[in-house]
C-alpha cells in the first residue's frame, strides 16, 4: 500500500509539471529560445545619422560587424536563457539573393546577452538594395533569416521580416528620395506565425 502511494505521489508531481503553463522561468531555461530583431544602420544618408540601440560597445553585447560608415542591415539575435546559447549558423534571403556573412562559427552568446550582425565590409549587407538593385518600385520581397542554434541538438528556425525592415520596404529610399534608411529594432516571429 505504501508504495502505491508513492507511486501516486510520484505521477501527481509529474503531471503537474507536465501541466504547468510555459511561464518565463521555464522559457528563460530554453537555450533554444532565441528571439530575432532586425533593424537598419544608416550614416551615410540625408538627415542625421542612425545607428540602432544597443550596437558594438554596449555591455552585454556580441558584435559581428565591421566599422563604420554603415548603410546595412542589422540583426540581434537575444538570448533570453540563463544558460549560453550556441549559434552555428546565421543566413538571410531576400528573393534571390543569399547573406551569409558571419563565420566563423560557432559564436557562443552569453546568458542575457544579444548578438548584433551586419555588415562586415562596407556595403556587403546593403540589404536596401540586395544585388545589387537600387530599385524605386516595391519589389514585395519578404526577407526570411534563418537561425542555426544549439550545441547538442541543432534547430533550425526561420523568421520572417514580414515588415521588409531589412529591405526597407522593397525600395532603395536613399537612391529614390535621398533620405536616411536608418530604422529601430522590430522583433521578427519565427516564419509560419
Amino acid at each position: 500500500m505504501k508504495r502505491i502511494a508513492t507511486a501516486l505521489a510520484l505521477i501527481g508531481a509529474l503531471a503537474g509539471l507536465l501541466l504547468l503553463p510555459e511561464t518565463q522561468a521555464l522559457a528563460a531555461a530554453d537555450p533554444h529560445a532565441v528571439k530575432v530583431y532586425v533593424a537598419y544602420a544608416d550614416d551615410l544618408h540625408g538627415g542625421s545619422a542612425f545607428t540602432p540601440s544597443p550596437w558594438a560597445g554596449d555591455p552585454g553585447v556580441v558584435f559581428r560587424g565591421s566599422a563604420p560608415p554603415f548603410d546595412a542591415g542589422a540583426l540581434r539575435l537575444i538570448n533570453p536563457s540563463a544558460r549560453a546559447l550556441t549559434v552555428d549558423d546565421v543566413s538571410v534571403d531576400i528573393g534571390a539573393v543569399h547573406y551569409d556573412l558571419w563565420g566563423p562559427y560557432p559564436i557562443v552568446v552569453p546568458g542575457k546577452g544579444s548578438l548584433i550582425l551586419t555588415q562586415t565590409a562596407e556595403f556587403n549587407f546593403d540589404t536596401s538594395e540586395p544585388g545589387d538593385n537600387q530599385t524605386c518600385v516595391a519589389t514585395g520581397d519578404i526577407p526570411v533569416i534563418k537561425v542555426v542554434v544549439g550545441r547538442k541538438h541543432l534547430q533550425t528556425k526561420r523568421f520572417r521580416d514580414v515588415a521588409q525592415v531589412l529591405n526597407t520596404g522593397g525600395v532603395d529610399r536613399s537612391t529614390c528620395t535621398g533620405e536616411n534608411e536608418g530604422h529601430a529594432w522590430k522583433r521578427v516571429l519565427p516564419r509560419g506565425r
